[in-house]
């Protein structure tokens, strides 16, 4: 069974995480958001993939390569011009015969899609919108159900005095080739904007159902942190670590040095190669491979990317700090996000930053 995972966005809102790589590769504990979807997809045995993509697109297919190493098939189609989302899908129209699967590449999914193609095809839909709830559903497409779960109204992004459920687009959806029919070609069209109202007008069979399993929105830098430590508190363990003080959920890689009297309280994802030097504290953090953190040094509730460095006594709550960064003696780093590549002096203070990468 085929599936299309939609992956040409720049992430605008992301940035400066996204300068050096598309939304889709943002890491969530560990893994490439986008490894997430593709494992789910084959999980439900949608093992031929179809991949678009437009910004950073070598990026992208190095990271996700052929499909082998998921057990699946992909290949990938590439965007000159944005198309939306389902004028993505259109160009690749020809490939899709069968039922298919579309979804968001850029979303932290983990999720029972096979339940959803049973669904599916228990109701007889046209199409199948996976949904589920959000405390403000003012930044998605808001759904309104009949007693049969058939979609009968439908929001995209509606104002407050627009909203009438919290019933979301999880941006999942099982179609029926005949949807593209209501496509045209060369034109930009959205699923959520122009597909699913065309769809209602027509009167054709469009069902909801709520997904089990992990969906989280990362549109924004501090929705990755919430992610990170979602995935670590759903897969990590509680463990003792000799002249270690532990507490909570803990993800620990290979090749990691801690030095006496280091604290980690999780949720906490530790990656591989990784020092630690005497009396630091790790708190509800997530520090990716190859990263060097001297004696003293406190992360709290942020996340420190690959080959990174901390110097001594520095301090780096609510922030997000990018690979390849260094961060020299005694920096004070507060609700930040640091782009890749960025050098702060010793002795700095820094609050509510957003530093883009350096360009050399």
């Amino acid at each position: 069974m085929k599936a299309v995972i939609l992956a040409g966005g720049e992430g605008i809102r992301l940035k400066p995480l996204t300068y050096k790589r598309p939304k889709p590769l943002i890491p969530i504990a560990g893994e490439p958001c986008i490894d997430y979807m593709i494992k789910s997809l084959v999980s439900a045995d949608f093992k031929r993939i179809i991949v678009t993509t437009g910004y950073m697109s070598d990026t992208m297919i190095r990271s996700v390569g052929d499909g082998k190493k998921f057990g699946a098939s992909i290949v990938y189609a590439f965007e000159e011009t944005p198309a939306g989302t389902a004028g993505a899908v259109k160009n690749v129209s020809e490939f899709l015969d069968d039922t298919f699967v579309v979804a968001s590449g850029d979303v932290l999914a983990d999720v029972d899609i096979k339940a959803l193609f049973d669904y599916h095809q228990e109701k007889k839909a046209v199409a199948t919108m996976a949904l589920t709830t959000v405390q403000n559903p003012s930044e998605f497409g808001i759904v309104g159900l009949d007693d049969d779960n058939r979609i009968i109204q439908f929001k995209e992004k509606p104002k407050e005095e627009e909203i009438f459920s919290n019933l979301i687009n999880a941006g999942i959806y099982i179609l029926e080739p005949e949807v593209l029919d209501f496509i045209p070609e060369n034109q930009m069209f959205d699923f959520s904007k122009n597909v699913f109202p065309l769809l209602l007008q027509n009167e054709k069979p469009i069902y909801g159902a709520p997904i089990s399993g992990l969906w989280m929105d990362i549109g924004r830098p501090y929705d990755v942190l919430s992610a990170t430590f979602e995935v670590v508190e759903r897969n990590g363990k509680e463990m003792s670590i000799q002249d270690i003080k532990t507490e909570g959920k803990i993800i620990i890689g290979e090749g990691v040095s801690l030095e006496k009297d280091v604290t980690i309280k999780g949720p906490c994802y530790i990656g591989s190669g990784i020092e630690v030097g005497r009396n630091s504290v790790l708190e509800k953090a997530c520090i990716y491979d190859n990263v060097r953190i001297d004696r003293g040094v406190l992360v709290k509730n942020s996340i420190i990317m690959s080959e990174s460095s901390l110097g001594w006594r520095s301090e780096v709550v609510n922030s997000i700090v990018s690979n390849k960064c260094t961060l020299e003696d005694d920096v004070k780093l507060a609700d930040s996000v640091i782009g890749a590549g960025v050098t702060i002096k010793k002795h700095s203070v820094m609050a509510d930053a957003n530093i883009s990468p350096s360009e050399t």
